[in-house]
């Protein structure tokens, strides 16, 4: 099984809503106590038109130790196929489920609220399902987090990049979440938490373009390439002659190997035990 690393960013709303979602004594909650009641139980989203639906795992079942949220992101097939011969052969179709592996840690701590998805070409591409589910949060306005999903990306990608095609970069665009859990002492991650706090500010998008080449190693960039690289956004760069560079192209990926187990036996929880480590 190939599991995709993620880094899901959460901001307060800067509007509370008179129907937030509160605690049951009324209190107001943190990032990870959040994340842990939404995903506590089931709920359906859009993705590509279809609804989805998130089931979790309880944790009396899997046997994963109680910080680690896990679950399954669901969605239904219709399956062409055909009758018996004794019925004719008549062309019919069969409603059926598939469904994809999500582990979570939510715990505030600096490497934390990391996500992983398994990769099921029957449910759906992991990347743009969890865009989908972090709009979903996002846009409901009786929750107090907004959220951006980005995928982990390896270490230092973009600096070979860089390197690679030094004084030939001609465009650089990025998009990344305002950090909530990186406590990175660096200029760009002040400026991202100060238009957090001080301009209610989300997400930035920024296009980079030079008339002849871009100077990489007179900016921040590799601050930003820092940032994304932990899962905090995504950049994009191309080259005088064409030559691209795109983050998600270097997404972190975790292997399993629960081959000849199934999600129902303890022999595929205990594989997945097993990888915790490396995973999270």
């Amino acid at each position: 099984m190939k599991t995709f690393l993620f880094r899901l960013s959460l901001k307060a709303k800067g509007q509370r809503d008179a129907f937030e979602r509160l605690k049951s004594d009324g209190s107001e909650f943190s990032r990870e106590e959040w994340l842990r009641a939404v995903f506590s139980k089931q709920f359906s989203f859009r993705h590509k038109g279809n609804e989805f639906f998130f089931v979790p795992e309880p944790t009396k079942n899997s046997g994963l130790p109680e910080k680690i949220v896990s679950g399954w992101i669901a969605r239904d097939r219709q399956q062409t196929e055909r009758t018996p011969p004794w019925e004719g052969l008549s062309p019919t179709e069969h409603r059926s489920w598939q469904a994809a592996l999500l582990l979570l840690d939510p715990s505030d701590h600096p490497d934390g609220q990391k996500l992983a998805l398994e990769s099921n070409p029957d449910v759906g591409g992991p990347a743009p399902i969890l865009a989908s589910l972090a709009q979903h949060f996002s846009e409901g306005h009786s929750e107090p987090y907004s959220v951006s999903v980005f995928p982990i990306i390896q270490a230092r990608s973009f600096a070979r990049f860089a390197e690679e095609h030094k004084g030939t970069i001609q465009v650089i665009a990025y998009d990344v979440a305002v950090p909530n859990m990186f406590n990175s002492p660096d200029d760009f991650s002040e400026e991202m938490k100060r238009l957090r706090d001080k301009g209610n500010i989300a997400r930035v998008r920024t296009r980079l373009e030079s008339d002849d080449a871009i100077d990489t190693d007179a900016s921040q960039l590799d601050e930003i390439a820092e940032h994304v690289e932990k899962g905090g956004g995504k950049i994009t760069a191309r080259t005088k002659d064409g030559k691209r560079y795109r983050s998600d192209d270097h997404k972190v990926a975790e292997e399993i190997d629960t081959a000849g187990t199934e999600p129902e036996t303890a022999s595929y929880w205990e594989t997945i035990k097993g990888a915790l480590d490396r995973i999270f």
